[in-house]
Protein backbone atom coordinates (compact mmCIF):
# COMPACT_ATOMS: atom_id res chain seq x y z
CA UNK A 1 0.00 0.00 0.00
CA UNK A 2 3.04 2.30 0.81
CA UNK A 3 4.46 1.92 -2.88
CA UNK A 4 0.84 2.59 -4.30
CA UNK A 5 1.41 5.36 -2.26
CA UNK A 6 4.17 6.53 -3.56
CA UNK A 7 3.71 5.87 -6.87
CA UNK A 8 0.54 8.04 -6.28
CA UNK A 9 2.45 10.97 -5.42
CA UNK A 10 4.76 10.90 -7.52
CA UNK A 11 1.83 10.92 -10.46
CA UNK A 12 0.29 13.89 -8.30
CA UNK A 13 3.33 16.13 -8.96
CA UNK A 14 2.82 15.58 -12.63
CA UNK A 15 -1.17 16.55 -12.73
CA UNK A 16 -3.02 20.04 -12.06
CA UNK A 17 -3.54 21.04 -8.78
CA UNK A 18 -7.16 21.81 -9.59
CA UNK A 19 -7.74 18.16 -10.60
CA UNK A 20 -7.11 17.17 -6.69
CA UNK A 21 -8.41 20.11 -5.21
CA UNK A 22 -6.16 23.44 -4.56
CA UNK A 23 -3.61 23.42 -1.78
CA UNK A 24 -4.76 26.68 -0.34
CA UNK A 25 -8.20 25.89 -0.39
CA UNK A 26 -7.45 22.50 1.64
CA UNK A 27 -5.19 25.13 3.86
CA UNK A 28 -7.53 27.29 4.36
CA UNK A 29 -10.26 24.76 5.57
CA UNK A 30 -7.66 22.93 7.88
CA UNK A 31 -6.82 26.45 9.42
CA UNK A 32 -10.58 26.67 10.45
CA UNK A 33 -10.51 23.44 11.74
CA UNK A 34 -7.25 23.14 13.92
CA UNK A 35 -5.53 26.64 13.89
CA UNK A 36 -3.23 24.94 11.27
CA UNK A 37 -2.64 23.73 8.16
CA UNK A 38 -0.03 21.05 8.03
CA UNK A 39 0.93 19.72 4.30
CA UNK A 40 0.45 15.83 5.76
CA UNK A 41 -2.86 16.81 5.93
CA UNK A 42 -3.29 18.25 3.05
CA UNK A 43 -1.14 15.39 0.90
CA UNK A 44 -3.65 12.86 2.73
CA UNK A 45 -6.85 14.64 1.42
CA UNK A 46 -5.35 15.10 -2.21
CA UNK A 47 -4.36 11.53 -2.43
CA UNK A 48 -7.68 10.44 -1.33
CA UNK A 49 -9.22 12.36 -4.30
CA UNK A 50 -6.44 10.78 -6.96
CA UNK A 51 -7.19 7.74 -5.50
CA UNK A 52 -10.64 7.70 -6.56
CA UNK A 53 -9.60 8.81 -9.51
CA UNK A 54 -7.34 5.91 -9.95
CA UNK A 55 -9.78 3.53 -8.93
CA UNK A 56 -12.46 4.71 -11.70
CA UNK A 57 -10.01 4.58 -14.48
CA UNK A 58 -8.80 1.56 -13.46
CA UNK A 59 -12.30 -0.35 -13.06
CA UNK A 60 -12.91 1.32 -16.62
CA UNK A 61 -9.50 -0.22 -18.19
CA UNK A 62 -10.50 -3.83 -16.69
CA UNK A 63 -14.33 -3.60 -18.28
CA UNK A 64 -12.80 -2.85 -20.87
CA UNK A 65 -10.13 -6.07 -21.08
CA UNK A 66 -13.09 -8.41 -20.10
CA UNK A 67 -15.21 -7.01 -23.34
CA UNK A 68 -12.32 -7.23 -25.25
CA UNK A 69 -11.68 -10.84 -24.34
CA UNK A 70 -14.80 -11.83 -24.32
CA UNK A 71 -15.56 -10.59 -27.74
CA UNK A 72 -12.40 -12.30 -29.05
CA UNK A 73 -13.06 -15.54 -27.26
CA UNK A 74 -17.20 -15.77 -28.04
CA UNK A 75 -18.06 -13.36 -30.90
CA UNK A 76 -15.82 -14.92 -33.71
CA UNK A 77 -17.32 -14.31 -36.92
CA UNK A 78 -20.28 -16.58 -37.79
CA UNK A 79 -21.07 -15.26 -41.28
CA UNK A 80 -19.26 -17.23 -43.80
CA UNK A 81 -19.05 -16.78 -47.73
CA UNK A 82 -19.38 -19.27 -50.16
CA UNK A 83 -17.12 -19.40 -53.73
CA UNK A 84 -19.76 -17.69 -55.37
CA UNK A 85 -20.64 -15.31 -52.83
CA UNK A 86 -23.53 -16.12 -50.53
CA UNK A 87 -23.46 -15.78 -46.93
CA UNK A 88 -24.00 -18.57 -44.67
CA UNK A 89 -23.62 -19.82 -40.90
CA UNK A 90 -22.91 -23.67 -40.24
CA UNK A 91 -24.91 -25.13 -38.01
CA UNK A 92 -23.12 -26.40 -35.05
CA UNK A 93 -23.00 -29.71 -33.54
CA UNK A 94 -25.49 -31.04 -31.21
CA UNK A 95 -22.82 -31.29 -28.72
CA UNK A 96 -22.42 -27.50 -29.41
CA UNK A 97 -25.86 -26.54 -29.55
CA UNK A 98 -28.42 -23.61 -30.37
CA UNK A 99 -25.87 -20.26 -30.16
CA UNK A 100 -27.66 -16.84 -31.36
CA UNK A 101 -26.11 -14.44 -33.69
CA UNK A 102 -26.12 -10.69 -34.06
CA UNK A 103 -26.24 -9.36 -37.36
CA UNK A 104 -27.69 -6.05 -39.10
CA UNK A 105 -29.68 -6.59 -42.50
CA UNK A 106 -29.52 -3.45 -44.63
CA UNK A 107 -31.49 -2.82 -47.85
CA UNK A 108 -32.86 -0.53 -50.56
CA UNK A 109 -36.58 -0.12 -50.13
CA UNK A 110 -38.27 2.15 -52.43
CA UNK A 111 -34.72 4.28 -52.85
CA UNK A 112 -34.64 4.58 -48.89
CA UNK A 113 -31.84 2.50 -47.15
CA UNK A 114 -33.02 -0.01 -44.12
CA UNK A 115 -30.92 -1.21 -41.57
CA UNK A 116 -32.31 -3.65 -39.36
CA UNK A 117 -30.45 -5.76 -36.59
CA UNK A 118 -31.40 -9.04 -35.88
CA UNK A 119 -30.74 -11.99 -33.82
CA UNK A 120 -30.57 -15.35 -35.62
CA UNK A 121 -31.36 -18.47 -33.28
CA UNK A 122 -29.38 -20.99 -35.14
CA UNK A 123 -29.69 -24.48 -33.77
CA UNK A 124 -27.91 -27.96 -34.22
CA UNK A 125 -29.22 -29.96 -37.46
CA UNK A 126 -32.44 -32.08 -37.20
CA UNK A 127 -33.12 -30.21 -33.51
CA UNK A 128 -37.01 -29.95 -34.00
CA UNK A 129 -39.35 -28.99 -36.34
CA UNK A 130 -42.22 -26.47 -35.64
CA UNK A 131 -44.38 -24.29 -37.48
CA UNK A 132 -43.82 -21.21 -38.71
CA UNK A 133 -46.16 -18.22 -37.55
CA UNK A 134 -48.58 -16.83 -40.01
CA UNK A 135 -47.58 -12.47 -40.24
CA UNK A 136 -49.91 -9.81 -40.14
CA UNK A 137 -51.67 -8.15 -43.06
CA UNK A 138 -49.17 -5.38 -44.50
CA UNK A 139 -50.63 -1.83 -44.88
CA UNK A 140 -47.08 -0.16 -47.29
CA UNK A 141 -44.73 -1.41 -49.28
CA UNK A 142 -42.08 -0.92 -46.65
CA UNK A 143 -44.33 -2.94 -43.81
CA UNK A 144 -45.10 -5.63 -46.46
CA UNK A 145 -41.09 -5.87 -47.24
CA UNK A 146 -40.28 -5.82 -43.12
CA UNK A 147 -42.84 -8.49 -42.52
CA UNK A 148 -40.81 -10.77 -45.38
CA UNK A 149 -37.65 -10.29 -43.38
CA UNK A 150 -39.46 -11.48 -40.41
CA UNK A 151 -40.76 -14.64 -41.78
CA UNK A 152 -37.36 -15.22 -43.03
CA UNK A 153 -35.97 -14.63 -39.84
CA UNK A 154 -38.40 -16.36 -38.24
CA UNK A 155 -38.11 -19.25 -40.49
CA UNK A 156 -34.25 -19.68 -39.93
CA UNK A 157 -34.55 -19.41 -36.18
CA UNK A 158 -36.67 -22.36 -36.50
CA UNK A 159 -35.32 -24.44 -38.92
CA UNK A 160 -32.93 -27.00 -38.18
CA UNK A 161 -33.03 -29.21 -41.92
CA UNK A 162 -29.82 -28.08 -43.38
CA UNK A 163 -26.22 -27.87 -42.06
CA UNK A 164 -25.56 -24.84 -43.45
CA UNK A 165 -27.88 -21.45 -42.84
CA UNK A 166 -27.54 -19.56 -46.48
CA UNK A 167 -28.75 -15.96 -45.67
CA UNK A 168 -30.70 -14.71 -48.36
CA UNK A 169 -29.38 -12.25 -51.05
CA UNK A 170 -32.76 -11.05 -52.14
CA UNK A 171 -36.20 -10.71 -50.08
CA UNK A 172 -39.12 -9.49 -51.82
CA UNK A 173 -39.33 -6.07 -51.88
CA UNK A 174 -35.88 -5.01 -50.79
CA UNK A 175 -33.45 -4.44 -52.57
CA UNK A 176 -29.14 -4.84 -52.30
CA UNK A 177 -29.84 -7.06 -49.19
CA UNK A 178 -26.76 -7.35 -47.26
CA UNK A 179 -25.92 -9.22 -43.65
CA UNK A 180 -22.90 -8.75 -41.47
CA UNK A 181 -21.86 -8.68 -37.78
CA UNK A 182 -23.42 -6.53 -35.42
CA UNK A 183 -20.58 -5.47 -33.68
CA UNK A 184 -22.54 -2.72 -31.43
CA UNK A 185 -21.56 -3.60 -27.92
CA UNK A 186 -21.60 -1.37 -24.84
CA UNK A 187 -18.28 0.23 -24.70
CA UNK A 188 -19.69 3.53 -25.75
CA UNK A 189 -22.06 3.31 -22.60
CA UNK A 190 -19.13 2.37 -20.28
CA UNK A 191 -17.01 5.34 -21.67
CA UNK A 192 -19.80 7.48 -20.93
CA UNK A 193 -20.24 6.50 -17.28
CA UNK A 194 -16.80 6.36 -16.73
CA UNK A 195 -16.82 9.85 -17.93
CA UNK A 196 -19.93 11.04 -15.23
CA UNK A 197 -18.04 9.17 -12.56
CA UNK A 198 -14.68 11.39 -13.19
CA UNK A 199 -17.51 14.20 -13.43
CA UNK A 200 -18.84 13.29 -10.11
CA UNK A 201 -15.17 12.85 -8.28
CA UNK A 202 -13.78 15.71 -9.46
CA UNK A 203 -16.98 18.08 -8.57
CA UNK A 204 -16.81 16.16 -5.04
CA UNK A 205 -13.37 16.63 -4.63
CA UNK A 206 -13.39 18.97 -1.86
CA UNK A 207 -16.43 16.70 0.55
CA UNK A 208 -14.28 14.91 2.72
CA UNK A 209 -12.83 18.13 3.89
CA UNK A 210 -16.28 19.36 4.37
CA UNK A 211 -17.51 16.53 6.01
CA UNK A 212 -15.00 16.92 8.68
CA UNK A 213 -15.82 20.49 8.95
CA UNK A 214 -19.04 19.64 9.59
CA UNK A 215 -17.78 17.00 12.17
CA UNK A 216 -16.26 19.50 13.99
CA UNK A 217 -18.97 21.71 13.68
CA UNK A 218 -21.69 19.13 15.38
CA UNK A 219 -18.61 18.17 17.63
CA UNK A 220 -19.03 21.19 19.15
CA UNK A 221 -22.20 21.86 19.44
CA UNK A 222 -22.48 18.27 21.22
CA UNK A 223 -19.91 19.19 23.85
CA UNK A 224 -20.40 22.55 24.78
CA UNK A 225 -23.47 22.13 27.27
CA UNK A 226 -21.67 20.10 29.13
CA UNK A 227 -18.79 21.71 29.15
CA UNK A 228 -20.22 24.69 30.55
CA UNK A 229 -22.50 23.09 33.13
CA UNK A 230 -19.16 21.51 34.41
CA UNK A 231 -17.97 25.13 34.35
CA UNK A 232 -20.61 26.73 36.03
CA UNK A 233 -20.27 23.65 39.19
CA UNK A 234 -16.81 24.20 39.71
CA UNK A 235 -16.75 27.77 39.94
CA UNK A 236 -20.14 27.59 42.08
CA UNK A 237 -17.52 25.07 44.50
CA UNK A 238 -14.84 28.13 44.64
CA UNK A 239 -12.97 27.38 41.76
CA UNK A 240 -11.97 30.70 39.52
CA UNK A 241 -12.33 30.49 35.55
CA UNK A 242 -8.44 29.29 34.49
CA UNK A 243 -8.63 26.46 37.05
CA UNK A 244 -12.04 25.13 36.60
CA UNK A 245 -10.88 25.28 32.81
CA UNK A 246 -7.83 23.58 33.11
CA UNK A 247 -9.73 20.64 36.06
CA UNK A 248 -12.61 20.05 33.33
CA UNK A 249 -9.40 19.51 30.26
CA UNK A 250 -7.14 17.66 32.40
CA UNK A 251 -9.62 15.19 34.04
CA UNK A 252 -11.39 14.82 29.84
CA UNK A 253 -7.13 14.23 28.92
CA UNK A 254 -6.49 11.97 31.62
CA UNK A 255 -9.36 9.54 31.59
CA UNK A 256 -9.20 7.11 28.50
CA UNK A 257 -12.00 8.14 26.57
CA UNK A 258 -13.25 5.71 23.53
CA UNK A 259 -11.98 8.53 20.35
CA UNK A 260 -11.69 11.73 21.92
CA UNK A 261 -14.33 14.69 20.71
CA UNK A 262 -12.72 17.12 18.60
CA UNK A 263 -13.84 20.00 20.92
CA UNK A 264 -12.15 18.46 23.98
CA UNK A 265 -9.24 18.18 21.63
CA UNK A 266 -8.71 21.82 21.02
CA UNK A 267 -9.23 22.86 24.57
CA UNK A 268 -6.74 20.41 25.64
CA UNK A 269 -4.45 21.84 22.75
CA UNK A 270 -5.45 25.61 24.48
CA UNK A 271 -4.67 24.46 28.19
CA UNK A 272 -1.17 23.06 26.94
CA UNK A 273 -0.66 26.67 25.40
CA UNK A 274 -1.84 28.59 28.20
CA UNK A 275 0.38 26.19 30.58
CA UNK A 276 3.73 26.21 28.31
CA UNK A 277 3.61 30.47 27.24
CA UNK A 278 1.21 31.67 29.68
CA UNK A 279 -1.09 32.77 27.06
CA UNK A 280 -4.48 34.04 28.18
CA UNK A 281 -6.94 31.21 28.74
CA UNK A 282 -9.92 33.41 27.69
CA UNK A 283 -8.53 34.86 24.38
CA UNK A 284 -7.25 31.42 23.40
CA UNK A 285 -10.42 30.37 23.75
CA UNK A 286 -12.31 33.04 22.22
CA UNK A 287 -9.68 32.69 18.95
CA UNK A 288 -10.65 29.14 18.92
CA UNK A 289 -14.29 30.23 18.55
CA UNK A 290 -13.59 33.15 15.54
CA UNK A 291 -11.61 30.52 13.50
CA UNK A 292 -14.26 27.64 14.34
CA UNK A 293 -17.50 30.19 13.40
CA UNK A 294 -19.57 28.41 15.28
CA UNK A 295 -21.67 30.78 16.92
CA UNK A 296 -22.87 28.95 19.87
CA UNK A 297 -19.03 29.20 21.02
CA UNK A 298 -18.32 32.55 19.61
CA UNK A 299 -21.20 33.95 22.04
CA UNK A 300 -19.68 31.77 24.64
CA UNK A 301 -16.03 32.87 24.38
CA UNK A 302 -17.07 36.60 23.80
CA UNK A 303 -19.10 36.22 27.15
CA UNK A 304 -15.94 34.87 29.28
CA UNK A 305 -13.67 37.16 27.70
CA UNK A 306 -15.90 40.59 28.62
CA UNK A 307 -16.26 39.42 31.70
CA UNK A 308 -13.85 37.28 33.19
CA UNK A 309 -13.25 39.87 35.74
CA UNK A 310 -16.75 39.61 37.51
CA UNK A 311 -16.96 36.35 39.47
CA UNK A 312 -20.23 35.99 40.53
CA UNK A 313 -21.95 37.92 37.67
CA UNK A 314 -19.77 35.75 34.87
CA UNK A 315 -21.20 32.72 36.75
CA UNK A 316 -24.61 33.51 36.34
CA UNK A 317 -24.37 34.41 32.85
CA UNK A 318 -22.60 30.77 32.04
CA UNK A 319 -25.93 29.37 33.49
CA UNK A 320 -28.22 31.13 31.65
CA UNK A 321 -25.51 30.14 28.59
CA UNK A 322 -25.92 26.48 29.62
CA UNK A 323 -29.34 26.50 30.22
CA UNK A 324 -30.30 28.08 26.76
CA UNK A 325 -27.48 25.05 24.92
CA UNK A 326 -28.87 22.66 26.77
CA UNK A 327 -32.46 23.90 25.38
CA UNK A 328 -31.12 24.37 22.01
CA UNK A 329 -29.64 20.89 22.10
CA UNK A 330 -32.79 19.69 22.95
CA UNK A 331 -34.32 21.79 20.07
CA UNK A 332 -32.06 19.65 17.57
CA UNK A 333 -32.62 16.31 18.69
CA UNK A 334 -36.30 16.88 18.18
CA UNK A 335 -35.51 18.14 14.78
CA UNK A 336 -33.17 14.96 13.84
CA UNK A 337 -35.92 12.36 15.49
CA UNK A 338 -38.79 14.51 12.58
CA UNK A 339 -35.96 14.25 10.08
CA UNK A 340 -35.73 10.15 10.60
CA UNK A 341 -39.18 10.05 10.53
CA UNK A 342 -39.43 11.29 7.27
CA UNK A 343 -36.47 9.29 5.83
CA UNK A 344 -38.38 6.32 6.46
CA UNK A 345 -41.73 6.88 5.40
CA UNK A 346 -40.15 6.09 1.96
CA UNK A 347 -39.66 2.27 2.76
CA UNK A 348 -42.83 1.88 5.03
CA UNK A 349 -45.07 2.84 1.69
CA UNK A 350 -42.89 0.71 -0.31
CA UNK A 351 -43.39 -2.11 2.31
CA UNK A 352 -47.10 -0.93 2.43
CA UNK A 353 -47.25 -1.54 -1.37
CA UNK A 354 -46.07 -4.96 -1.52
CA UNK A 355 -48.16 -5.86 0.98
CA UNK A 356 -51.06 -5.10 -1.48
CA UNK A 357 -49.59 -6.41 -4.08
CA UNK A 358 -49.19 -9.80 -2.47
CA UNK A 359 -52.71 -9.41 -0.88
CA UNK A 360 -54.12 -8.90 -3.94
CA UNK A 361 -51.99 -11.12 -6.54
CA UNK A 362 -53.91 -14.50 -6.08
CA UNK A 363 -57.26 -13.12 -6.58
CA UNK A 364 -56.23 -11.23 -9.52
CA UNK A 365 -54.61 -14.73 -11.32
CA UNK A 366 -58.06 -16.06 -10.26
CA UNK A 367 -59.81 -13.85 -12.30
Amino acid sequence: MKKLDKLLISLMSKIPDLITGKSKEYEKELYWIYGKSEKDEVLSFKLNNLKKYAVIVFSFFIILIILVFNHLLYNQSFLLEDKDGYKYIERPTHDQGAFNVKLIVSGNIQGEEIKKPVILNIKPEGADKVREKSTNNPKDLTQEAMSRLGTVINHINKSDNAKMVYLPADIEGMKNVEWRMNKDGPVTLIIFAAGILLIGAYAKRYDEIKRLKKQCNESIEEELPDFLNKMVLLMNAGLVLPAAFEKIVRDYDEHVYKGKSYFYKQLIKINQKVSVTNASMEQELKKFAERSKNRELMRVGSVIADNIQKGTELVNILQKESDFLWFQRKKRAEEKGRIAETKLTIPLALQLLVLIIITLAPAMIEM
